[in-house]
């Protein structure tokens, strides 16, 4: 049995029992006096009887219990039928209420005294509890109350055992994840919350699967982009300490290792920034910008850039000031227009389209791909249109969401990354 079932039948038992208890004992209580006055009115009743059999001359019923007394000497009377229960002989009726509780050799009586004139007549009882009949009630009431007590017991049992089942066939999954095991055995999915928590997990591991198998794609796109540029160094600094490049050609050689140590560099650097960003340790200061000056401001940047495809960058800017960071604003433009180069074909255009609440990037590309249009935001995703790393939008998503920019990217003829505010 798990520490949950545990709980659960502690948690529903001990209330059972214990309101069991207390109506068994208010059920008896309130049966015990109601049998008591009863059998107070059923003495009064003998006791009238006996008193007229006395005022008659005729015998006491001897089926009764009853003790006469005449100032206060008991006194026999000839009796038929059954043989009535024994009182103390030296009873003093003086000493009793009209209705009273005595006890003799152990056994509880209850008596009714009625007085008249000189005499004085008891009639007497066991008190209900020690009536017979009454003590099968209290039997069969008690039986009840456990049967009732044990079937609760039974049935939440079974209901802690349906209930616990299932989490605990989802704690083996979730090991199993942790240990990096995805071939998951997961319970039926029930409607409630513990279904949801299936539906969850599983989709958990299927998003973990995903996530796994890109960062594996990730590890091995970046290991190769690294050793590329290394092996071309290393190429080039061999020949270089050998002494078999030409003097003409060092100029040439040294560029080349410049710019393969670049690469790497840029490389490193996205991954540093990236891994900053994400953990918040890059605070980025907000101030009012006027957005469509600072579109104007970038792209005679990459002009010289756009002439090498001859593409043509149309502007259809309103004027526009936002909260924002102007650096990261930069980064995030930048980073569009290269998307959008990459994705253009030779003499294609693109749109920089600023309204007062979003700023449009339209390229006349392929568009992307529906299968990673949905993740093209997370950090290893890589479209066909990229020659990057799968890093500078993940980066970008990053420097939006500290602007609590809203952002997005449709692809019908094209792509359009855009980004909103209000």
């Amino acid at each position: 049995m798990n520490r949950l079932m545990k709980k659960l039948l502690w948690t529903a038992i001990l209330p059972l029992a214990v309101m069991a208890l207390l109506t068994f004992g208010l059920t008896s209580l309130l049966i015990g006096r109601f049998a008591e006055e009863e059998t107070y009115a059923q003495l009064e009743r003998e006791a009238a009887i006996v008193y007229e059999a006395i005022q008659e001359g005729r015998g006491i019923p001897g089926q009764l219990d009853v003790l006469v007394f005449q100032n206060g000497q008991r006194i026999e009377f000839e009796r038929g039928g059954r043989m009535h229960r024994m009182m103390p002989i030296n009873l003093d009726p003086n000493d009793l209420e009209i209705q009273d509780e005595v006890g003799v050799n152990g056994t509880r009586f209850l008596t009714y005294l009625k007085e008249e004139r000189d005499i004085q007549i008891v009639t007497y009882s066991p008190v209900p509890f020690s009536n017979p009949q009454f003590q099968q009630i209290y039997l069969i009431l008690a039986g009840g109350f456990i049967l009732a007590l044990l079937v609760a017991i039974a049935v939440t049992y079974w209901m802690s055992r349906r209930l616990t089942q299932p989490l605990v066939e989802l704690k083996q999954a979730t090991a199993s994840i942790m240990e990096g095991r995805h071939d998951i055995s997961l319970p039926s999915v029930t409607n409630d919350e513990i279904g949801d928590l299936t539906v969850t997990i599983g989709q958990m591991n299927t998003s973990l699967q995903e996530k796994e198998a890109l960062q594996k794609s990730f590890i091995s796109g970046i290991t190769h982009d690294v050793r590329t540029p290394l092996a071309i160094v290393r190429n080039e600094a061999e020949l270089l300490e050998l002494g078999v490049v030409h003097e003409t050609e060092m100029a040439t050689t040294g560029k080349s290792i410049t710019e393969e140590v670049d690469r790497i560099d840029r490389l490193v650097n996205q991954m540093l920034e990236y891994s900053k960003l994400s953990a918040g340790s890059i605070p980025l200061e907000m101030e009012s910008i006027q957005l469509d000056e600072l579109v104007r401001r970038l792209t005679p940047r990459m002009s010289e850039w756009f002439r090498q495809k001859d593409v043509m960058l149309d502007l259809q800017l309103e004027p526009v000031t936002i909260q924002a960071n102007r650096l990261a604003m930069e980064r995030v433009l930048s980073n569009f227009l290269r998307n959008a180069y990459e994705a253009s074909p030779i003499g294609g255009r693109i749109t920089i389209k600023l309204t007062p609440n979003r700023l449009d990037v339209i390229d006349e590309g392929d568009g992307i791909d529906p299968a990673v249009q949905s993740s093209i935001w997370d950090m290893y995703v890589k479209g066909d249109r990229s020659n990057g790393h799968g890093l500078g939008l993940a980066i970008t998503k990053l420097l939006l969401d500290a602007q609590g920019l809203s952002y997005g990217v449709d692809s019908d003829k094209g792509a359009t990354f855009w980004i909103g505010w209000t």
